[in-house]
């Protein structure tokens, strides 16, 4: 069995599987090569003639998949063993994250007409039934969404209310918008309201976050933009044409497979990252500094579950990279077994020499410079900036959202503020 591999609507290679393989090996098209235009897709699977193995192409291309109990639950859906990601991928590699398509040899790839058709009752729909309507959205549009948690890819008409103009892609037609519902609420209290706080405090600290809203308080609704994805000039049955944006998260640039994206598995660290923004990046002051401001606020507000997957490098042009926007920031220490389900307070990138974050101690932020290269007072001064905005911040997110409905807003800021208060006495030790 072969599929192919897109880069939007240019042909780059070539999957196969080999009897001895545990995933099917890449292999780039001589075409392409050729090309002025060809680009690695990968930093672990850079430009060659050579045909990349399974083992040496599993992290990357796994990587596009849905991950732990979001993949158990759409591989039941569709019939096919959670434990088969080449099959799944088969399945559902129409629309990846980034500029990815992937398809049987013998189909055609249709992106220049896209194809959607109109979403009846509207995301409304995926409130009140998110179980019932993930299953069927799923089932239709065969995309793969990285991550653990449940959600669906949509089509939002630019420019129009939330409530309504959405539309489900067809036949691998490129998604706006990612839609997570409120499915873990439940074990952990106000998750989606938490996320969306976090974002917004986020970008009110200076840090550069994906565009998110929050719908329907009663059966929240986590509205994502996709930062991959970029409306065109180009209009189309009255809608305004995607284009797809080159990425991919820094396990796949690691060749590290998402299973090991906890540091403590053996995925990458800060260190890692910030080497591949050395090597890599545009502007790597600039990326390098961002990536020690997203840091840091995750250690403040408490995210033990920033792992190696939740930062991600956008493909320029010329080859280069930059930093993607901060997404999935959540306070996660807040959930302590006193209020709702308790999560590991262990991180999922140690700071220093320390991976539980209550151990974190003024000696593994000196270690911690040293890793990332930069000097002790500007970490400092990041720290300063970030502790100086934080409080003002979480209050202006937490009155956005209890202005939208969400009145658990004010408790949840309290919660993280009061979380955070001996950590920013660490950090500023």
């Amino acid at each position: 069995m072969t599929l192919r591999v897109y880069r939007a609507e240019m042909y780059i290679g070539s999957l196969d599987m080999r009897d001895s393989e545990p995933f099917y090996g890449f292999t780039y098209d001589n075409s392409y090569l050729a090309s002025s235009l060809a680009l690695p897709l990968s930093l672990s699977l850079p430009l060659s003639d050579s045909r990349y193995s399974g083992e040496k192409a599993l992290p990357y291309f796994e990587g596009l998949l849905p991950e732990g109990e979001a993949r158990a639950a759409i591989a039941r859906r569709l019939g096919i063993p959670s434990t088969s990601p080449a099959r799944l991928l088969k399945a559902l590699g129409r629309d990846c994250a980034g500029d990815i398509s992937i398809i049987e040899a013998d189909e055609a790839l249709t992106l220049e007409t896209q194809r959607y058709v109109l979403l009846e009752g509207g995301i409304s729909r995926l409130a009140e039934n998110p179980y019932e309507e993930i299953t069927r959205l799923q089932e239709e549009t065969r995309l793969s969404l990285a991550g653990g948690q449940e959600k669906v890819a949509l089509f939002h008409k630019e420019d129009d209310s939330l409530e309504k103009s959405w539309f489900i892609p067809l036949s691998g037609s490129p998604s706006t918008h990612i839609i997570k519902p409120g499915l873990l609420d439940a074990r952990y209290p106000h998750l989606s309201l938490n996320e969306f706080i976090c974002l917004r405090a986020a970008a009110l600290c200076g840090i550069r976050t994906i565009s998110v809203d929050l719908l329907y308080p009663a059966t929240p609704l986590l509205v994502v933009r996709r930062y991959d994805r970029l409306f065109s000039d180009t209009v189309f049955q009255g809608m305004n044409m995607v284009t797809r944006l080159h990425q991919e998260d820094c396990c796949q640039a690691c060749g590290v497979k998402s299973d090991m994206k906890y540091e403590h598995d053996g995925g990458p660290g800060f260190g890692r990252i910030r080497n591949l923004l050395s090597k890599h990046s545009q502007y790597p002051i600039d990326d390098i500094s961002a990536l020690v401001r997203v840091g840091l606020f995750n250690y403040l507000i408490g995210n033990c579950d920033a792992h190696s997957k939740n930062f991600s490098l956008l493909q320029n042009s010329d080859g280069t990279v930059s930093l993607a926007p901060a997404y999935d920031l959540i306070a996660s220490t807040i959930y302590d077994g006193n209020y709702g389900s308790k999560l590991s307070r262990n991180m999922g990138m140690r700071i220093g020499s320390h991976e539980n974050i209550d151990r974190v101690d003024a000696a593994d932020f000196d270690e911690f410079t040293r890793e990332i290269h930069i000097r002790t007072n500007q970490l400092k001064a990041i720290g300063e900036e970030l502790e100086y905005s934080l409080h003002t911040a979480f209050n202006a997110a937490g009155e956005e959202a209890f202005a939208l409905g969400f009145t658990a807003a004010d408790e949840l800021v309290s919660r993280i503020m009061e979380n955070s208060s001996t950590r920013s006495k660490v950090l500023l030790a």
